[in-house]
């Protein structure tokens, strides 16, 4: 059997042969063996066993089908934090980070939600970085809760869990909450066509894609804040990078008297719709 180094050059022609990126080769050996850049400095030479190549290459082959390499290791890296995923949810992006970080920056204590959770990794991250939030994490797949059940164990996380659409599991408990954050489906059928096939392939189309131009799940949270929110309660959404104008009106439709404010991501692009909600 090849060693780890040859069984790495392999798979890096094997992916460049096919036009498709080469890290991925790199992220896939370290995730199933733990071999880290250095670690294949210092044994990077051990030869492979046979089920382990087997594995290694079988792994490859699913990274020329356009399979994300989270689906195939199902680990994610998410603020420091090592997230259960599988194709029942979206792969947490770094984007998404972002917002946990302006979160945190405007959230000292109070009850948070976390709508449309997938892995739970908004919600998850925000009560171990910030234990004294009393935090509940939703979503309306069961699949998708699964996943996040997984990861609040995985991490042991205080968070609690509930199934429904949107607000609705609030409303029939009762729960008003200081602050709320989410990551809804925002992309447009149109946009289809622009998205990568490892993305339009392997991700779940529920939590990608909303109607009304990508405004749907939007318009139904902004219109409903009172039914969640504590007055003075704050709002998190990330948002597409072509959206601001949309969603600022939504909120001037809606809550007028509400400041609001769209935060840009590291890259400059609109990321993040800030609402302080007063009626």
């Amino acid at each position: 059997m090849p060693s780890f180094n040859i069984a790495l050059k392999e798979a890096k022609k094997l992916l460049s042969a096919a036009r498709k990126e080469t890290r991925a080769a790199d992220i896939l050996l370290d995730d199933l063996f733990s071999m880290d850049t250095l670690s294949l400095i210092l044994n990077g030479h051990n030869e492979m066993t046979d089920d382990d190549y087997k594995r290694y290459m079988n792994g490859v082959q699913r990274l020329l089908n356009d399979e994300p390499v989270q689906y195939i290791t199902n680990i994610q890296y998410f603020y420091g934090r090592n997230f259960y995923v599988n194709n029942d949810t979206l792969i947490p992006r770094n984007e998404t980070e972002e917002l946990v970080m302006h979160v945190l920056k405007n959230a000292d204590s109070g009850v948070v939600a976390d709508i449309g959770t997938g892995t739970g990794a908004i919600g998850i991250t925000l009560k171990l970085e910030r234990p004294e939030l009393d935090v509940y994490i939703s979503d309306i797949s069961k699949d998708a809760l699964e996943v996040a059940k997984k990861n609040k164990e995985n991490l042991e996380a205080d968070v609690k869990i509930l199934n429904g659409d949107l607000f609705e599991p609030f409303i029939e408990q009762g729960i008003k909450v200081d602050i709320l954050v989410s990551n809804p489906p925002y992309i447009s059928e149109k946009e289809l066509e622009d998205m990568s096939l490892s993305v339009k392939k392997y991700e779940p189309k529920l939590a990608l894609f909303a109607e009304e131009q990508g405004l749907y799940f939007y318009r139904k949270m902004i219109e409903s804040l009172d039914d969640i929110l504590n007055d003075g309660g704050k709002a998190f959404f990330e948002i597409g990078w072509k959206e601001k104008k949309d969603v600022l009106a939504l909120v001037d439709t809606y809550w007028p008297n509400a400041k609001r404010e769209v935060i840009q991501d590291i890259n400059g692009n609109d990321r993040i719709l800030y609402i302080e909600w007063v009626k």
